[in-house]
């Protein structure tokens, strides 16, 4: 079975516990669902302007980076995959601080990775393909369960490689299986996601998630994308299992000091510079 064929036949006994008549339709909905509402996200995200609210005076940044986009295309000029999912990103994560309704996946603050990811493959590598996004979200899920139950997507426990690391391990899967890979190049592309942000830490400004936290989204969902591209390359041989890269990121972030983590002693989360800084 593919890894998105296990998660599809679970869900289907989980429903029909409530409900014996339910079927994989049953589950197609849900998933439909949960995309139509990340796009919707996407949508409103992208229209809005202004000041995040919070007090950071911190600018919408994402209608901009629109109205950019579709001004290049007006005067024939290139743009980039690459703007596009840092458009979706960022769309999602400022309408997340500013307390609109998002997809935790696997969290509110890293909640922009995924859709992003999600719309990049939808926009350039398979439109309009709804199996493909089930199978996308299918495989993401399975990989976060993974995470969830073996370590933690806790930032406040391991640090935002619980968060944003996640998200990332968890969207570079979903975007192989939807791209036909193997389990094995699944499960490189997830470990791939994850070992590039072990260490990760969590200082927000001010305690909110929007400094560091809505560019950071940005960046999971790119390195998402060429993970999947690097493991895609491969025949899904690796060093490193996704097992261990879980094991060694809980680890990880159990030795992390607090200050690194999601807390409001020390760091960004009280002061507008960095923990450490260079001096030269």
């Amino acid at each position: 079975m593919t890894i998105s064929e296990l998660m599809f036949t679970n869900e289907i006994a989980q429903a029909q516990y409530a409900d014996p008549s339910a079927t994989r339709e049953t589950v197609n909905q849900g998933l439909d669902h949960i995309w139509q509402v990340m796009r919707d996200c996407i949508d409103r995200g992208v229209q809005q302007g202004g000041v995040l609210p919070g007090g950071l005076n911190i600018k919408r940044r994402a209608k901009g980076m629109y109205d950019a986009i579709h001004d290049k295309q007006a005067h024939g000029l290139p743009t980039d995959s690459n703007d596009w999912v840092n458009l979706f990103a960022m769309a999602v994560n400022e309408e997340n601080a500013a307390g609109g309704r998002v997809v935790t996946a696997p969290t509110n603050g890293a909640a922009g990775v995924i859709p992003a990811v999600l719309a990049y493959y939808d926009k350039f590598v398979s439109p309009n393909n709804p199996d493909g996004i089930r199978t996308f979200m299918a495989t993401s899920a399975a990989i976060g369960s993974l995470y969830k139950t073996n370590a933690s997507i806790s930032a406040a426990e391991v640090g935002c490689q619980g968060e944003i690391g996640v998200a990332c391990s968890m969207a570079a899967a979903g975007l192989a299986a939807a791209m036909g890979a193997s389990n094995q190049q699944i499960e490189n592309a997830a470990e791939i996601g994850m070992e590039h942000n072990l260490g990760l830490t969590c200082d927000p400004i001010d305690g909110l998630v929007q400094v560091p936290c809505i560019e950071r989204n940005t960046m999971g969902a790119v390195k998402a994308i060429n993970a999947t591209r690097l493991a895609m390359g491969g025949d899904g041989q690796h060093h490193v299992s996704l097992d261990s890269v879980i094991k060694t990121m809980h680890e990880t972030g159990l030795d992390m000091m607090s200050k690194y983590k999601e807390t409001s002693q020390g760091g960004l989360a009280t002061n507008v510079i960095p923990i450490n800084v260079v001096a030269c």
